[in-house]
């Protein structure tokens, strides 16, 4: 912002409002999303985000949904700007991680905005919704893979609507490469219908505020985000500081090293975030995308500004991140990605949040540093009839300085619901045994950390189990003297014995199996004694 932008863009007031009334329609958008999918991923869990973005692709603003998919959906939106002319009435949709997308399950429609005469849309839309099924080798299609083709289909940015009608061959061959092709062909529609309603709502906003005042008032946002981190950085002494996570290892397959360095420093200060030092890509599935990384990077730092912050692009201006090709962080195209999104952003998060400590910043004790992924579905081929079931299982907060850990909730990149019992029971051939507070398993210290979560499943047919988890070889650790939370264990009960699982597994299950989960500890801050 500068003094030759209108008064209203330098009004806090003003922008405050405009800020609201976007998060307002987008809020609406993921009711729409919600009420009109037919899967319960999207209609319980809530795993879905919907966000606006400008002519450029860059983040304006995005609904309070779930961190990983809004710090990396204007990657996607940029890869649709550029693979695709878009017109009127059209709509793209993605998810190849090495074109804009994170892991296959994750769909992005994005629709544009034309909201003049002009040739070009003044903004674009984003839908990004998690799917239980887009084919693999296994149901959820979030497998053990050992490249991306094993995790289902894979979409370029295409178009999916044109000229205000939906291109049913491309619905169609997402649909019937799922395991539930009915339930897809819904969860599409409603992501379209949530778009429309954004689009909507812009139209009504234009007539409202005027289309130039929008259009500053969307670019005030993004510099007020990048002032805000500016003017706090500009209150941190300089230095340096380093993280590192090494996510578990299984009998075969190696873990992986999550290694972050940051240095603050210059005129105007800026952060140089270097990740290069992180491990070669990954043999598995652990590989994540640069779009990740930014999404991680993104999250962790509003966590240190105000909470009026709107959250956008701006945010991450003021930052160099530094990537090698070939690694983890930045795989080659085809690696194997399933867990990147869920698991190594989690990694990214505790690294980065243990470099900001080192550099004097106030950060809490590590959470539970992993999403607990649990998929269990029919172990039919694609295009065939069956189930697929996900959730993720909360686990305990890292304490603070001021205060507790919170206990069983979901922390840093994902902000999920769980599928509540009724719902689990009546839709899939599963029985919730047990779900408590797994009491006991923050870290102590002179605040302790949250505790996790103990969920079991019953299983009621012949099933395929997958699941991808982390923190079960240590615990995640304390801040200030504090302990680690206790580790994660998942465990299998089969004709009455129990078999202690690795953090990654994908096997087949009998019925009267039943799978525990034991989510970590989140870390204890300060020595109790």
């Amino acid at each position: 912002m500068n003094s030759k932008d209108p008064e209203y863009v330098t009004d806090p007031a003003q922008l405050g409002i405009f800020r609201a009334l976007v998060e307002a329609f987008l809020d609406e958008m993921g009711e729409t999303l919600r009420h009109g999918a037919f899967s319960q991923n999207i209609k319980e869990r809530r795993d879905y985000s919907c966000a606006l973005f400008n002519r450029n692709g860059d983040l304006v603003c995005g609904a309070a949904h779930i961190p990983v998919h809004l710090g990396s959906m204007d990657t996607a939106c940029k890869a649709a700007i550029e693979s695709v002319d878009m017109n009127p009435g059209d709509g793209v949709v993605l998810n190849d991680p090495f074109s804009g997308g994170t892991h296959l399950p994750d769909i992005t429609i994005i629709i544009p905005a034309f909201l003049s005469d002009e040739p070009e849309p003044e903004f674009f839309i984003g839908v990004r919704a998690h799917h239980a099924d887009v084919g693999g080798i296994a149901p959820g299609s979030l497998p053990l893979s050992k490249n991306l083709s094993d995790e289902g289909l894979v979409i370029p940015p295409i178009l999916i609507a044109g000229n205000g009608r939906i291109i049913e061959s491309i619905v169609e061959k997402i649909a019937t490469h799922s395991r539930q092709p009915d339930e897809r062909r819904g969860d599409i529609r409603a992501q379209i219908a949530s778009g429309l309603v954004g689009l909507r709502r812009l139209e009504e906003l234009k007539d409202k505020r005027g289309l130039d005042r929008m259009l500053s008032e969307s670019g005030g946002l993004i510099g007020h985000s990048e002032s805000t981190l500016h003017r706090y950085l500009e209150t941190r002494p300089t230095g340096s500081g380093t993280g590192s996570v090494f996510m578990d290892e299984i009998d075969d397959e190696s873990g992986a090293l999550i290694h972050c360095s940051i240095e603050l420093g210059g005129n105007p200060k800026r952060l140089v975030i270097d990740f290069t030092d992180s491990s070669d890509r990954h043999p598995g599935c652990l590989n994540a995308t640069p779009a990740i990384v930014r999404s991680a990077v993104l999250y962790t730092l509003r966590l240190f500004l105000p909470p009026d912050t709107p959250t956008t692009s701006g945010l991450l201006n003021p930052v160099d991140i530094r990537l090698r090709k070939g690694s983890v962080l930045d795989p080659p195209d085809g690696s194997a990605v399933a867990g990147g999104n869920v698991e190594t952003s989690q990694a990214i998060v505790e690294a980065l949040l243990l470099a900001f400590g080192e550099l004097g910043w106030d950060v809490p004790a590590s959470s539970q540093g992993t999403m607990n992924n649990v998929l269990l579905g029919s172990a039919g081929e694609s295009g065939g009839e069956g189930y697929s079931f996900y959730e993720t299982i909360g686990g305990g907060a890292g304490a603070s300085a001021n205060s507790d850990g919170a206990s069983a909730i979901q922390t840093h990149m994902t902000n999920t619901r769980n599928t509540p019992v009724e719902v689990l029971e009546r839709t899939y051939p599963l029985r919730v045994r047990r779900y408590a507070i797994r009491r006991g398993s923050g870290g102590n210290g002179l605040k302790k950390g949250g505790d996790g979560i103990i969920r079991e499943f019953e299983i009621l047919e012949d099933s395929r189990l997958t699941i991808l988890s982390h923190h079960r070889c240590e615990g995640p650790p304390g801040a200030n003297g504090g302990c680690a939370g206790k580790p994660g264990e998942n465990i299998l009960i089969s004709d009455g014995n129990e078999e202690m699982l690795p953090s990654r597994i994908m096997t087949d299950l009998r019925p009267g199996d039943i799978i525990r989960i034991k989510t970590p500890g989140g870390g204890g801050y300060g020595s109790a004694g």
